[in-house]
């Protein structure tokens, strides 16, 4: 992945506008506008996202695997993708597209949420780390739970219902 550094001059009601619907989806302003600049290129996307509150977004993650509405969309893709590999035993390529093609986005999007929407800042996650966290669901809820400490609660009682065996 390559990095760009972009100053963005904003009026302060997109900036607060930005800084709330970062906060509400328990990332940083900065993740958040990459995110938007990636989803708003892909057209479908667009249709999906741009202009809805988290919550609103999520309804449609609600039908895909059953959890929290309140619950970020990246977490909200993650926990359908854990499903569908832990459950209906389907490869992670397979499962991406699953969960893109119920979204209605791009499996590239699907994707990022399993890589740079989950990285914390200075110690990004790759393909390969997040298949290894995969293969280990303690240490993906765990590492949710740190990620997205506000709703580390919801993350681990979830993980509880859909891994393969029970977690400690």
């Amino acid at each position: 992945m390559k990095s760009l550094s972009i100053k963005l001059l904003l009026p302060d009601t997109a900036y607060n506008l930005i800084v709330e619907r970062a906060k509400a989806e328990g990332v940083d302003p900065a993740h958040f506008c990459s995110s938007f600049i990636t989803e708003s290129l892909d057209n479908k996307a667009t249709k999906v996202t741009l202009g809805l509150p988290s919550e609103m977004r999520n309804q449609s993650a609600i039908n895909l695997n059953g959890t929290n509405p309140k619950l970020p969309d990246t977490v909200e893709q993650i926990l359908a993708i854990c499903r569908f590999v832990w459950q209906e035993k389907l490869e992670y390529a397979d499962a991406v597209r699953k969960v893109a093609k119920s979204l209605g986005v791009r499996e590239t999007t699907v994707r990022d949420k399993c890589t740079r929407r989950i990285s914390l800042p200075h110690a990004p996650i790759d393909t390969g780390q997040f298949l290894d966290m995969l293969a280990r669901p303690t240490a993906l809820r765990d590492y949710l739970c740190q990620r997205f400490p506000r709703f580390s609660r919801e993350i681990a009682q979830l993980f509880g219902t859909i891994t393969p065996e029970a977690l400690p």
